[in-house]
């Protein structure tokens, strides 16, 4: 199997797992730069997230001109495109509709680092993007970036999130981390004031969180977790 054919195994994976995780839903989409190309890779954007395959990969130049493909890209590509314009480090993205960080950023609650699947983040509270309309045009999408920064993920107001990681893996487990962290901080807020992480514990914290065993693990879990719901046929 070549670099690329892995890489689209891998990004249809990416994509079931976020469904079954409830991360994505008809809409979100998880994308990846081929190496030593200003090229990208996504899923279409007609194709249900649950059955993603990988001759459902499209491949798009940094233009965000589809250059190989069956299906169009998804009409938020911008934020994607953008990005990996404004990033060199940044080797996949993922945008989500990830309910609990949704509904912290509809009450104006930051998402600062108080738990462990925090300690990916921070320090200090997650950026947040203001504009809550769909991401469509190349200004837009610079505007995410620029919101996004040197930050690991960006929450769209009243709409999703942006995460940014090295490789599927760890935009995978990114992903995952983020819901959880405002899961728990949602819940903690209805007991009372929340004791953050400080910088220290977060440095501590966000050493071992990290480390790629810990990220593969993520990814490895939610590979049997999506076989033993029925998601993985084909793959």
């Amino acid at each position: 199997m070549s670099e690329i054919d892995e890489l689209k195994k891998k990004l249809a994976m990416a994509c079931r797992m976020l469904f079954v995780a409830e991360l994505v839903d008809y809409s979100g989409h998880i994308s990846v730069r081929i190496p030593g190309a200003d090229r990208f890779l996504i899923h279409g954007h007609p194709v249900s997230r649950a059955e993603v395959t990988p001759d459902d990969i499209v491949t798009v130049d940094r233009d965000g001109k589809r250059v190989e493909g069956k299906w169009n890209p998804p009409s938020e590509l911008p934020m994607h495109i953008r990005t990996y314009r404004a990033r060199d480090d940044v080797q996949s993205v993922a945008h989500l509709h990830n309910r609990m960080v949704v509904v912290l950023s509809m009450a104006d609650r930051p998402l600062i680092p108080a738990s462990n699947p925090g300690g990916l983040f921070g320090p200090g509270p997650i950026p947040v993007y203001q504009d809550p309309a769909l991401i469509h045009t190349n200004e837009q999408g610079d505007a995410v970036a620029r919101t996004l920064g040197s930050a690991d993920a960006a929450i769209l107001r009243g709409h999703g999130s942006i995460v940014a990681g090295n490789s599927i893996e760890w935009t995978f487990a990114a992903c995952i981390d983020l819901e959880e962290s405002a899961t728990r901080l949602y819940y903690a807020s209805l007991l009372g004031p929340i004791r953050y992480y400080t910088d220290d514990e977060l440095q501590r914290v966000s050493k071992g969180r990290r480390r790629m065993p810990v990220i593969q693990k993520i990814w490895d879990h939610y590979i049997a977790k999506a076989r033993l719901a029925g998601f993985m046929e084909g793959l």
